[in-house]
């Protein structure tokens, strides 16, 4: 298996060139480099975000007011740092979706997360994180709903998937937040003192998520973000 440097053309968009023969496959992440022979095809991915169901995301006042940003290779996506005001507080739904753009068929799409922040607000907040898989018409299924401190650095996929150019999209949504704060996880946790990991994977049933509030000053004057990357295999 070879990792692979995915370079940005244009505002938002990932692509490449597809490698290996028949009946061999590879990971494709941004952060390195084959020298492989290639083979015939094209590779792509667009990434953008968005703020969903009605929530309110925070927005990035020094980036013309946008929901996030690229990094200067396309490889990932940055939302806006939001700075609770309170002890309860959430970010909203921020959805990332990813759009195949080659000529090739993706498979095992996989989520790569992580978060940078305060280290109080990061060691007291919660995050709800969810995903219909490839397509909007399926169900939307609990990724991880815990402490925000062991969402960081991690990666979440759902069976089956393809991303094609003919095809629908796949998309990822996080929610950082503490207190009691309408999420789409509701009740079902994954992890911490309320979660088991026997609900990965089930409906997301949506509601409130009761889950402590912050509980130092400094935490609500800190900043948290979360980054999203995307790899997959040909």
């Amino acid at each position: 298996m070879k990792i692979r440097t995915i370079p940005m053309v244009g505002v938002m968009s990932i692509v490449g060139l597809s490698l290996i023969g028949v009946g061999a496959h590879a990971t494709f992440t941004q952060n390195s480099t084959s020298a492989e022979a290639i083979t015939a095809g094209t590779w792509g991915i667009t990434l953008s975000g968005s703020c969903i169901d009605g929530t309110t995301c925070p927005v990035d006042p020094s980036n013309n007011n946008n929901l996030f940003s690229l990094s200067p290779d396309g490889a990932t996506l940055t939302f806006a740092p939001d700075t609770p005001s309170t002890s309860s507080f959430s970010t909203g739904d921020q959805e990332v979706t990813a759009t195949s753009t080659g000529t090739i068929e993706l498979t095992s799409p996989t989520w790569e997360v992580n978060a940078t922040g305060g280290p109080d607000l990061v060691g007291q907040a919660y995050v709800c994180a969810t995903s219909t898989g490839i397509g909007t018409g399926n169900t939307n299924t609990v990724l991880y709903n815990g402490p925000l401190s062991g969402f960081m650095e991690t990666s979440y996929s759902l069976s089956s998937g393809v991303l094609s150019t003919a095809g629908p999209t796949d998309n990822f949504v996080v929610d950082v937040y503490a207190g009691d704060e309408t999420t789409l996880c509701g009740t079902v946790f994954t992890a911490g003192p309320y979660g088991s990991a026997t609900n990965i994977g089930v409906t997301a049933p949506g509601g409130t998520s009761a889950a402590p509030a912050l509980t130092s000053v400094s935490a609500e004057s800190e900043s948290i973000a979360i980054s999203v990357e995307l790899t997959f295999q040909d």
